[in-house]
């Protein structure tokens, strides 16, 4: 009886042999054709880099390089300040504090230098000369007014969509959903600013940061009022044990209550603003249209 088990367990390890040979050694249509598209397609370091366009690899280099050897010169917190200030107008993983300083200073040099070879080449005029000066200076500080206007859209974008997505997220609550659950199902929807914002926060909670500590994390990276309102009562609830629920309602009405004092705010202002267009742009066309004919026939002209 064993005989007959060894003798079929050697013919069965016999057979397997021809089977794995055959496995291993033949190419198959699959990897063949995967063979032959990675061999048309094996580009070098040089290819891969000529593909880049030249802002990246010109420009930006050298903006970095600039930066990063002027750095040492500003004064103390100069960078942190300017990392908070791209972090509040969403450009925090794109951009750093090194890159706007050799922006800055590239920007404003080339605007001098170009601006200048007008005066070397005879046109002193002061005329020129300030043309220089205020050319130089709002080359040096257009970055900072170009980041200030995004973090203004985005903090409006973001106060805008606030009341939506509480109304949003104390109904995914009140139905039985967990907080962090509400806020993923909600933030999937359309995107948004204040989705990105919420789902960022979600993945620091999974990474292991506590809900207290994203939420500040949150109310810091935005600096919008309205947010940093929301993000307090959250915390304050989850510290003294609110139901959420409720405070999330509470919230809800607070938040639409205020845009619609915003909306108040903003169509009683209109009549003020009309005024200039009205005065510059309407009312002398307006003259000149009634009292052009009365006045042409009064001189006398056909």
């Amino acid at each position: 009886m064993v005989s007959a088990v060894l003798w079929s367990s050697a013919a069965m390890v016999g057979a397997s042999v021809p089977v794995a040979w055959w496995a291993f050694s033949t190419d198959r249509p699959s990897s063949e054709r995967v063979s032959q598209n990675l061999a048309g397609h094996n580009p070098t370091l040089r290819q891969a880099a000529l593909q880049r366009s030249a802002v990246e690899r010109l420009v930006a280099p050298l903006i970095r390089h600039v930066g990063r050897r002027l750095l040492r010169f500003t004064p103390i917190g100069w960078a942190g300040n300017r990392n908070l200030a791209l972090a509040k107008a969403g450009l925090s993983g794109r951009l750093s504090a090194e890159q706007i300083l050799g922006a800055k200073v590239l920007i404003s040099s080339l605007l001098a230098l170009t601006l200048g070879l007008r005066i070397v080449g005879g046109d002193a005029r002061p005329r020129s000369v300030l043309l220089v000066v205020v050319a130089t200076a709002a080359g040096f500080f257009a970055p900072d007014i170009l980041i200030r206007a995004r973090t203004d859209r985005r903090a409006e974008s973001i106060t805008r969509a606030l009341p939506d997505l509480l109304d949003q997220v104390t109904i995914s609550v009140e139905a039985g959903l967990g907080f962090e659950a509400a806020l993923a199902r909600t933030s999937r929807g359309p995107t948004s600013v204040l989705a990105q914002e919420f789902l960022r926060m979600l993945q620091d909670i999974r990474l292991g940061s506590t809900r207290s500590g994203a939420l500040e994390a949150l109310a810091e990276r935005s600096q919008v009022e309205d947010l940093k309102t929301v993000v307090l009562a959250l915390r304050q609830a989850d510290a003294l044990g609110v139901p959420l629920a409720a405070t999330l309602r509470t919230l809800s009405v607070e938040m639409r209550e205020k845009r619609r004092f915003r909306a108040e705010e903003r169509a009683q202002r209109l009549p003020t603003l009309m005024i200039f267009p009205l005065g510059l742009c309407i009312l002398p066309a307006l003259f000149i249209v009634i009292l052009g004919p009365a006045m042409m026939s009064g001189s006398g002209l056909p």
